[in-house]
């Protein structure tokens, strides 16, 4: 039973059955049935929940240092599922909730890591972080945060993942830095790189096994370098076009009516 990508604007997305015999067409149609009208049955289960971002940031106030690392999973903005990995919704919570401890990777601003590296490491520097890129789709534009902190870590963004997925692949993220707040450090990087390796994290000096929180933007692969780690995943609602509120997405190819973009009974209308 295949479930389909939801994100995906073409005719036939959606569920799907393969069933194999030993060559009885009749079984292996019974089989299909049955597998489809489990997936039918049981519709509402395959729909995510969103829980709103306030519930998700109150649920991290509630856990205290040590209890870590906790993901806080910014899950609407993975540039590997097309996001610009430069929306701030997620990020400025965090802060405005005053989280402490926290590493966020990571906001893909190269204009802002240029100007922390003509400020220098040590440096205090106010950005105009994030934001930087319109969102047509959704009928979003970017929306920059300010953001004030100090210059931890400058480098060439240059790291070597150390597995399970992709070990010894070199990675490149562009110039990056460190612009850290006090209670959180930013990782602010060139190009695009979603969070599936923990050296990502200690490519730029920061440790994420000992962090309280760690926000990343990811969607599934994160899992690779960080499940292991996760004492708690906490689902983050933010903004973005790979987000899970469908209502947002201007489906022009996929065939209509289809659950759960259409209120449907039936599964054969």
């Amino acid at each position: 039973l295949f479930t389909g990508f939801p994100h995906a604007d073409i005719h036939n997305a959606g569920v799907s059955a393969v069933v194999v015999t030993d060559g009885d067409r009749a079984l292996a149609e019974k089989y299909r049935d049955e597998l489809l009208d489990f997936a039918w049955n049981e519709r509402k289960a395959f729909v995510y929940e969103i829980e709103p971002l306030e519930s998700s940031i109150a649920r991290a106030k509630e856990i205290k240092k040590g209890e870590g690392p906790v993901v806080l999973l910014d899950h609407y903005d993975n540039a590997s599922s097309g996001g610009t990995q430069d929306t701030m919704t997620v990020l400025g919570a965090i802060l405005a909730a005053g989280l402490d401890d926290v590493a966020a990777f990571a906001i893909c601003d190269p204009d802002a890591v240029q100007k922390m590296t003509q400020a220098g490491i040590g440096a205090e520097i106010t950005l105009d972080l994030g934001g930087k890129v319109d969102m047509p789709a959704i009928g979003e534009t970017g929306k920059p945060l300010k953001v004030t902190g100090r210059v931890k870590v400058l480098t060439d963004g240059i790291y070597k993942n150390k597995g399970p997925a992709s070990r010894g692949v070199t990675m490149d993220m562009g110039p990056s830095g460190v612009l850290d707040t006090g209670k959180v450090q930013i990782c602010v990087i060139s190009r695009q790189q979603e969070p599936n390796d923990t050296a990502c994290f200690t490519s730029l000096g920061i440790d994420p096994e000992e962090k309280t929180f760690l926000m990343l933007k990811s969607r599934i692969h994160y899992r690779a370098g960080f499940g292991r780690l996760a004492k708690q995943v906490i689902e983050c609602a933010g903004s973005g076009v790979c987000g899970s509120d469908y209502s947002k997405l201007d489906f022009k190819n996929v065939r209509r009516p289809i659950y759960p973009l259409d209120n449907l009974n039936d599964p054969t209308p």
